[in-house]
């Protein structure tokens, strides 16, 4: 009779391996959702300034009047982009992510461009965010903001 090796693994070695992985998992989850988190809303700012030099310039290339303006639909935190004029056209829209709005201190509510491309009324949009809170100040020069974190 010949003896036959035989490799592979045991049960209690593959439930050891099983419970680590399980820990492992249960570790890194709550770290990986914060990231995704923080990014997601760093590229809704992001857009959300790409829009107001993108509307800016469409003031300035079309000699209108323009306006940003937010909305809380209460399941959703909508940026409106709208262009003024004898009607109110909307040009774009933009949901940011939950947890991210504009702050109920934030000195501006709303941005409004004329048709030459200044800016109407500066002062400091505040978003609230997962990190914390992110400030932009609109100066009055053409396509300046600074943003303080």
């Amino acid at each position: 009779m010949e003896q036959t090796k035989e490799s592979g693994f045991t049960f209690l070695e593959m439930v050891l391996v099983l419970a680590v992985l399980s820990i492992i998992t249960a570790i890194i989850l709550p770290i990986g959702d914060k990231w995704i988190q923080a990014e997601s809303e760093d590229d809704a700012l992001q857009a959300f300034i790409a829009t107001v030099y993108n509307l800016q310039a469409y003031s300035m290339a079309n000699y209108v009047a323009t306006g940003l303006q937010f909305k809380d639909s209460g399941t959703e935190y909508i940026t409106s982009y709208l262009v003024d004029g004898e009607v109110k056209v909307e040009v774009a829209r933009n949901v940011f992510p939950n947890g991210m709005r504009l702050a109920g201190t934030s000195q501006l509510k709303a941005i409004e461009f004329r048709g030459n491309g200044d800016i109407l009324k500066s002062g400091t949009m505040a978003f609230l965010t997962s990190s914390g809170i992110i400030e932009i100040r609109f100066q009055f020069q053409r396509g300046r903001m600074i943003i303080y974190e």
